[in-house]
C-alpha cells in the first residue's frame, strides 16, 4: 500500500515556507520607510483595468494592512508545512505555491509604494501592464525557486507495514475479567488547518475589516471540533467521540461486530480526505493516514477509525464480541 511520505527535516519545512513572506514584509517595510517622505497621506491602492487609480487608503493603514496580510499568509503556509504529511510532488507543489503567492503579494505592495512615490498626486498614480507582467514574472521565478528549495527537505518513504494476520487477533481475558481500552487521536492536518484559518481570519479581519475574515472564522469553527477524537473499546462496544465536545458520539455495539483488526490506511487514496468519510461500503473517522482500527459489521460493510495501537483495540474488541455472542447463545 502506498502511504503518504514523512518529511526528513520536518522542523525546517515551516521555516522554508514562511521565509519568502518574511522577506517580502521586510522589503516592503524598508521601502515604505525610505519613501515615506515622498508618499502622500492618502495612497492609491486599487487600480482599474486601464491602470488608473480608483481606490485609496490612508498611508499608515496601508502599511499595517499589508503587513497583516503577508504575515497571516506566512502563518497559513507554515502551519500547512508543519501539519501536513505530503508526497514528494505535493510537497513541491505546496512550496511552489507559497513562494509564488509571496512574490505576487509582495511585488504588488512594493509597486504600489513606488507608483505613489513617483506620482504628483494619488489620482495620478498608475499601475500599468508592464508592472503587472513584471509581477507575474517574479511570481513564476519565485515558484520555481520554491520547487528547488523544497528538495532541501525532500520526504523519505515510510517503512513498509507488515500485512495483517489472516486470523483476527484476540486478547486473553478470564471468564469474569473485564477490560477497557481508550486512546485519543488528533488530526495534525485538520488541527493545523483550523489554527491557520484562525490566524488568517485575524489577519484578514485586521487588514480589511472583520467581515473580510468572517468566512475563515466560520471555517475554523467547523474544522477545529473535528480535529480530534477519543476512541474507546469496552463492554459497550466501540465508541468514538469528539475530544473537544461531548457530542456527537458514535457507538457500535458488540452485537454488530463480526471481527476487527488493525492495519494501515491512506486517508486520501482510500477515503478521499480527512474527517467523517463514507466510500464503497466503508465509513468512519479518518483523521490521518497510518494505523487504524477496522471493524467488519454484521450488517455488511466496514467501519474505520484511525488511532494508534489499533491492534490492541482490535484484539480486545474481538474478545468482547466473542464473549457477547457466547452469552447471547446461552441466554446468559
Amino acid at each position: 500500500m502506498n502511504l503518504p511520505l514523512r518529511t526528513a527535516g520536518r522542523p525546517w519545512r515551516p521555516v522554508l515556507l514562511a521565509l519568502p513572506y518574511l522577506l517580502a514584509a521586510t522589503a516592503f517595510l524598508l521601502l515604505f520607510e525610505r519613501r515615506r517622505d515622498r508618499l502622500p497621506d492618502r495612497l492609491a491602492t486599487h487600480f482599474g483595468g486601464s491602470g488608473r487609480a480608483d481606490g485609496f487608503t490612508v498611508a499608515n493603514s496601508f502599511a499595517y494592512q499589508g503587513l497583516a496580510l503577508v504575515l497571516s499568509l506566512a502563518v497559513l503556509f507554515a502551519a500547512l508545512a508543519f501539519f501536513l504529511e505530503l508526497e514528494v510532488l505535493s510537497w513541491r507543489a505546496l512550496a511552489a505555491t507559497a513562494y509564488a503567492v509571496a512574490a505576487l503579494i509582495g511585488s504588488l505592495m512594493i509597486w504600489t509604494v513606488l507608483c505613489n512615490a513617483s506620482a504628483d498626486a494619488p489620482d495620478d498614480a498608475r499601475l500599468g501592464l508592464a508592472t503587472l507582467l513584471t509581477t507575474l514574472l517574479s511570481a513564476l521565478v519565485a515558484g520555481v525557486l520554491g520547487v528547488l528549495l523544497a528538495g532541501l527537505t525532500a520526504p523519505r518513504p515510510r517503512q513498509a507495514v507488515a500485512a495483517p494476520a489472516s486470523v483476527a487477533p484476540r486478547l486473553p481475558l478470564g471468564a469474569s475479567e473485564g477490560a477497557a481500552w481508550t486512546r485519543t487521536v488528533v488530526s495534525r492536518p485538520l488541527l493545523g488547518i483550523g489554527v491557520a484559518l484562525v490566524a488568517v481570519a485575524a489577519g484578514f479581519g485586521f487588514a480589511g475589516g472583520w467581515t473580510a475574515g468572517l468566512g475563515m472564522a466560520v471555517g475554523a469553527v467547523l474544522v477545529l471540533p473535528l480535529s480530534g477524537a477519543r476512541v474507546t473499546v469496552d463492554r459497550h462496544g466501540l465508541t468514538v467521540a469528539p475530544v473537544w465536545a461531548p457530542r456527537p458520539r458514535l457507538r457500535i455495539g458488540l452485537d454488530r461486530v463480526v471481527s476487527a483488526d488493525g492495519r494501515a490506511v491512506d486517508a486520501f487514496r482510500e477515503f478521499g480526505g480527512w474527517g467523517y468519510r463514507a466510500r464503497s461500503g466503508r465509513s468512519g473517522f479518518v483523521l490521518r493516514s497510518g494505523d487504524a482500527l477496522t471493524v467488519r459489521l454484521a450488517a455488511g460493510g466496514e467501519f474505520v477509525v484511525t488511532v494508534d495501537d489499533a491492534a490492541t483495540a482490535a484484539a480486545l474488541l474481538n474478545t468482547l464480541a466473542d464473549r457477547a455472542r457466547r452469552r447471547a447463545g446461552t441466554g446468559g
